[in-house]
């Protein structure tokens, strides 16, 4: 009996010295690490007040790479939301929700996750740092509160900094690597934005050509390689469906590769021309029809693409492009701006989870001879895919005749005259 009591006295002392430590330590605990990138501060937010992009800088999905994400809410910005499930007990289930953001400033999450405690929260704030402030500190900070919860108090005085804090850390790294891949371009201030596109399967006349990297050799060059279109779409009874398209194939210092491109349809096969009215003005209307190619009528998505049977000349190749995704922006400016626009479509494309493949390329919304002009339009396009949903769609290209040689079009010469006089 003496044993026993004793036993008793004992565990009501273990119990006792429990309840005090317990009550003296502290009722919330915090964790928190911090890593330095040159990323615009526009890329920072954008990837971290959005889920699009949750598996490429988080570490919870470390884990458990077979998890269940399932974003609901808005795509981004306060109520965007992720729910996670795992099979492994030690994960569970839980969601991550933001619930402020202060641009430039923090994002704020609210966490319900497994374990004790509540009021959970993940908050990442900025700073910019470095020479001209041009570097930014992203600190990233994990907040509990226990209450009189004294078992929760106990774990987190033993594993936050253990668990919660060497997860930081592998999100931090990864947070590093991902923006380390999208280029250092600032697009926040780009008018009028940007999207994600659908553009059609197309049928195309295209030629490959390249220039030196001045201004009037590339624009000579489109000129010649045009002319050789213009001749096989009047010789095969085939007009515009669209404006001239410039493919960047390789942009070096010294020189520029480029196919020049134009959709096609059977003349006579587009939306018809509005009626001309008397006189001047029915005139004026019947120059800018001849002008600018009228749009493609609408066409079910899903349809084949018809094929013509094309009798093709010089370097013309006639194509079957597929149906493709694009990021899509547009600029009105001189057009060696352009190479700068590009940049800032793949990087907000990037951004959003969607993966930049094949080549850039313009639609020409003017004439060549008008692409320096200050009010001078263009379409930009880059085409995507979302990986692990989309494949890379390919180029259906008609091969090049091994006998034919990339010689200007008889037409080009009066261009090239027309240049040399300028």
């Amino acid at each position: 009996m003496t044993r026993v009591i004793e036993w008793i006295i004992s565990l009501l002392i273990v119990i006792a010295l429990f309840v005090v430590i317990g009550l003296f330590l502290p009722a919330s605990r915090t964790v928190s690490h911090s890593v330095e990138t040159n990323r615009p501060m526009s890329t920072v937010n954008d990837i971290l007040s959005s889920f699009t992009r949750f598996k490429d800088w988080n570490a919870l999905i470390n884990h458990d790479p077979r998890m269940q994400l399932t974003a609901s809410g808005p795509e981004s910005g306060v109520g965007a939301a992720l729910a996670f499930s795992s099979s492994q007990h030690s994960i569970g289930s839980g969601k991550w929700e933001i619930k402020e953001i202060v641009p430039g400033e923090k994002i704020v999450y609210a966490l319900d996750t497994p374990g004790r405690g509540k009021n959970k929260t993940m908050t990442f704030r900025f700073e910019r740092t470095g020479q001209r402030n041009q570097n930014i500190e992203i600190t990233q900070r994990y907040s509990v509160d226990y209450g009189y919860d004294l078992l929760g108090r106990y774990a987190g005085t033993l594993y936050v900094n253990s668990e919660v804090g060497a997860d930081i850390k592998r999100g931090l790294t990864k947070l590093s690597n991902l923006l380390a891949t999208i280029p250092r371009f600032d697009y926040s201030q780009h008018e009028p934005g940007f999207e994600i596109a659908e553009l059609p399967a197309q049928n195309v006349l295209l030629v490959t050509t390249a220039a030196k990297r001045a201004n009037d050799d590339i624009a000579l060059a489109m000129t010649n390689q045009r002319k050789w279109i213009d001749q096989v779409m009047e010789k095969n009874e085939l007009e515009p469906a669209g404006p001239m398209r410039i493919v960047t194939n390789e942009f070096g210092s010294d020189s520029y590769a480029f196919d020049v491109v134009m959709p096609i349809r059977r003349k006579g096969t587009g939306p018809a021309a509005p009626a001309a009215a008397d006189g001047e003005a029915g005139e004026a209307a019947e120059a800018v029809a001849e002008a600018a190619p009228a749009p493609a009528p609408a066409v079910d998505p899903n349809a084949p693409l018809e094929t013509f049977e094309v009798e093709v000349e010089g370097p013309v190749v006639y194509a079957q492009l597929p149906a493709m995704r694009v990021a899509k922006s547009s600029y009105v400016g001189p057009s060696p701006g352009l190479a700068r626009i590009r940049d800032l479509v793949r990087a907000w494309a990037l951004v959003r989870g969607h993966e930049p493949t094949d080549r850039p390329f313009e639609e020409y919304l003017g004439e060549i001879k008008d692409m320096l002009a200050e009010d001078a339009e263009f379409n930009v396009y880059w085409p995507v895919v979302v990986p692990g949903v989309d494949a890379p769609a390919p180029r259906v290209i008609a091969p090049l005749p091994e006998d034919e040689a990339a010689e200007p079009a008889p037409a080009a010469e009066e261009a090239e005259a027309e240049a040399a006089a300028a």
